[in-house]
């Protein structure tokens, strides 16, 4: 039998594999327009792996800060690098910007990232 918690896993799973890439080629391409109004392309190190991991988000700017609002961050992993302030790399409308980012973890399983730019 089927649950409603593995059919969300499953939906999960495949915007993940399908949808953020498609997202992600859009805002590097010329055509950002058509998404970077409301979309941006994070990138984050990792703390253990020092890899690069970047993948689209939802973002609302205010002058040098950029507020990211997780959805189920039970679910993923990358936020969990800036519990701690750290180097991130953030591409607005086609511009890429520097700052650093920290998680902002609320006390009810909700999570924030606030990106400060250089």
């Amino acid at each position: 039998m089927t649950t409603q918690g593995s059919v969300d896993r499953a939906i999960f799973a495949v915007v993940n594999r399908t949808v953020n890439p498609l997202l992600s080629g859009i805002l590097a391409s010329p055509l950002h327009f058509v998404a970077s109004g409301q979309m941006a392309t994070l990138t984050v190190t990792g703390r253990k792996t020092g890899r690069e991991y970047a993948f689209p988000v939802g973002y609302v700017r205010t002058g040098n800060e950029v507020q990211i609002g997780i959805e189920w961050p039970e679910r993923k992993q990358w936020w969990r690098n800036l519990r701690t302030p750290a180097p991130v790399r953030i591409r607005i409308r086609g511009v890429e910007y520097t700052g650093q980012g920290q998680a902002i973890e609320d006390g009810k399983g909700g999570v924030k990232v606030r990106v400060t730019l250089d």
